[in-house]
């Protein structure tokens, strides 16, 4: 298995993250909050991200050896998990909002959530009877930073990075930062970019997302099954 370059943990890193399609969630998260509280909730959710990264990247390979796993096996599990993501990118909408009724009067009090689906991260809007719109640290740590943007397929990805050498780490933790600035520029715009693409372009989004992520998933299947089983070298693998 050969290192991937910086240009490419960036993009699968950002194809993995789905920013442009998470937006949804992040405006409906913080709904009702101050502009100095967004720019906070962003700012939390940019250190979760990298904290988790970083995390993966450094201790995720060494606490898995203590269960006896092996590179190869924990690339190609990770992978699997990557695949799952990139498959319900592609099935699914970037996000469903149902309506459903709340309160006495229900035939006028609508409540809306809004579930994404490839992070499977559910957010109930702030309702417009007065509800106190939630602090920065109430969302921008879970679910936003975790599981939304730093998930299991993110972290898989950033685990089997490590499994490869120690000479990758540099360029991960750029990739990692990169990202994350990624994010935050992203999030600083989030409504204007909803409102120009629009949820058929967000959903396209998503699906394109999900097409790079699921054909990472089975490039690095195939790498590690090759050091899993070398004898598929002689089937063309």
């Amino acid at each position: 298995m050969h290192d991937p370059s910086l240009l490419t943990m960036i993009v699968g890193l950002f194809a993995m993250t789905g920013p442009i399609a998470a937006l949804p969630v992040y405006i409906s998260a913080t709904e009702g909050q101050s502009k100095e509280d967004q720019r906070e909730t962003t700012y939390i959710i940019a250190i979760t991200f990298i904290i988790f990264c970083f995390v993966a990247l450094f201790a995720g390979t060494e606490v898995l050896k203590l269960f006896g796993v092996r590179e190869a096996g924990l690339r190609a599990a990770g992978m699997g998990i990557i695949a799952t993501i990139g498959w319900d990118m592609l099935n699914a909408p970037t996000v469903i909002s149902k309506s459903k009724p709340k309160g006495k009067n229900a035939a006028a009090n609508k409540h809306k959530d809004i579930h994404h689906m490839a992070s499977n991260t559910h957010i109930e809007q702030a309702d417009d009877d007065g509800k106190k719109a939630p602090a920065p640290s109430e969302v921008g740590i879970m679910p936003l930073g975790f599981p939304l943007y730093a998930g299991p397929g993110v972290i898989s990805v950033i685990i089997s990075w490590s499994s490869l050498s120690s000479h990758i780490y540099e360029r991960a933790s750029l990739a990692i930062l990169v990202n994350a600035a990624i994010i935050i520029i992203l999030n600083f715009l989030a409504n204007p970019i909803s409102r120009l693409v629009g949820p058929q372009g967000l959903l396209i989004t998503e699906k394109v997302f999900g097409l790079i992520v699921l054909a990472i998933a089975v490039t690095g299947i195939a790498d590690a099954l090759l050091i899993l089983f070398p004898g598929l070298a002689g089937f063309g693998f």
